[in-house]
């Protein structure tokens, strides 16, 4: 018995990876970090590190050793600190900072990276703000501020500073993007389609819109997906998620099956290890071209990519209950029902072939 995905569910399944990839690569902020208390931990800090940001902080350290009062080596010291993901240190660099001087805008800033890194969304406002009250023109804050309403779901306050970057600066490529990722997330498509095109007038070159657009029209099976796609590639011919979205419009709006896998075949090229690539691979030979075995291999790479992804398991089950290999189905139904106990589909697989 076949059991066949709608196209829709489909696309939207897999494109949740490529979302969450663009969606980072737009995010302004550092990574984690941790605040802590105890000040002697930044002393006597990279003495047997001999990297290049090491010997900078051991430089830095030895200055400010002799120049306890000077805040900007602090602040030097505690942005090198962020560049190797050591939020410790850099938080506790920051607050020597604001104890000598409280007065620059900049500092503020880095204090707003690393509070946002540190999970305190209301922290890192806040020092946004008093950036805005230091120098209210100041475009790389209004971003930022746009950005952290954008991430707890706020989207007109977001919008509201992107406007506000827009009367400074009306050629402001990164403030039409992220206006086209607030629309987006309201589901506002038109109007999101929209920013991300003036965008791209401003920067031609602007790889997020273009992969952006792809994903809208190819949702709204629109062939136009395939133009942006085309120009996500042509500013990054390597991109794995721009050769993934291509593939799903050959595949899902042009019904193009042999364009659709060399696509996904120039990412495995690329990354062996890709576990979404070889499901499309595995999913094009079941459902649509019903080679079977190249369906198994494929679903085969994808599970040994990501040994948890219950899907790949269940679909793998169902392309050897095709064949007619049972014994290897039930196998696989009752893995994909281990890694998930409430997978219908699966559950039902198991009775069809007990």
């Amino acid at each position: 018995m076949k059991h066949k995905m709608k196209s829709g569910k489909l696309l939207s399944f897999l494109f949740s990876g490529s979302l969450i990839a663009v969606i980072i690569t737009t995010v302004l902020f550092s990574a984690a970090c941790k605040h802590v208390k105890d000040e002697d931990k930044n002393k006597n800090i990279s003495i047997n590190d001999t990297t290049p940001i090491g010997k900078k902080i051991a430089t830095l350290s030895v200055l400010i050793g002799q120049n306890p009062k000077n805040p900007s080596l602090f602040h030097e010291r505690a942005k090198l600190h962020m560049e190797r993901m050591d939020f410790v240190n850099a938080s506790l660099d920051m607050q020597s900072v604001l104890k000598l001087d409280s007065s620059k805008a900049d500092y503020y800033l880095t204090i707003a990276d690393v509070d946002f890194a540190a999970n305190q969304s209301r922290k890192s406002k806040e020092a946004l703000e008093k950036v805005l009250s230091l120098d209210p023109k100041n475009v790389i804050a209004l971003e930022k501020i746009a950005e952290l309403y954008l991430y707890v779901q706020q989207y007109d306050k977001s919008i509201s500073y992107l406007d506000q970057i827009l009367k400074i600066d009306m050629q402001n490529p990164k403030a039409y993007f992220m206006k086209g990722m607030n629309f987006k997330e309201k589901g506002d498509s038109t109007r999101a389609i929209g920013s991300f095109q003036t965008a791209i007038e401003q920067k031609k070159d602007y790889y997020d819109a273009y992969q952006q657009l792809g994903m809208i029209y190819t949702a709204k099976n629109n062939p136009l997906g395939l133009q942006y796609f085309d120009g996500a590639l042509r500013v990054n011919p390597k991109s794995e998620e721009a050769l993934y979205g291509r593939g799903m419009c050959y595949q899902e709006v042009k019904h193009d099956y042999d364009k659709a896998i060399q696509d996904y075949t120039s990412i495995t090229q690329l990354n062996p290890n890709n576990a979404i690539a070889h499901f499309a691979l595995g999913y094009i030979h079941y459902q649509y071209l019903k080679v079977y075995d190249e369906s198994i291999k494929h679903y085969t790479r994808a599970i040994n990519a990501a040994p948890g992804w219950p899907e790949a398991v269940f679909n793998r089950g169902l392309a050897y209950e095709t064949l007619g290999n049972i014994g290897a189905a039930k196998t696989d139904y009752i893995q994909a029902l281990k890694l998930r106990p409430d997978y219908k589909n699966a559950q039902e697989g198991l009775k069809r072939v007990k």
